[in-house]
């Protein structure tokens, strides 16, 4: 599976502790291999995304035929994740 990254997802990347961008990372490779490991959001923004909690920072894909695209990086203390 082609792992793409959005701009707004690289920004959000750029903004994490390096700690936390390697459990992104990490996280990514695993749902690579099992897209649907992680739950499907029921509301907000990201509505119908796939996400993960990384340290304090939300990871949202989604899964469209053999790509995983990277849609943001939030903190998760923010109103609109």
């Amino acid at each position: 599976m082609t792992v793409l990254w959005t701009d707004t997802a690289l920004d959000g990347l750029a903004e994490v502790p390096a700690s936390t961008g390697q459990e992104i990372l990490r996280k990514i490779r695993s749902a690579r291999r099992f897209p649907n490991m992680y739950p499907a959001r029921q509301r907000g923004r990201y509505r119908g995304y796939r996400w993960f909690p990384a340290g304090e920072w939300l990871v949202f894909y989604q899964v469209t035929g053999k790509r995983l695209i990277v849609m943001g990086i939030l903190h998760g203390r923010r109103r609109e994740a």
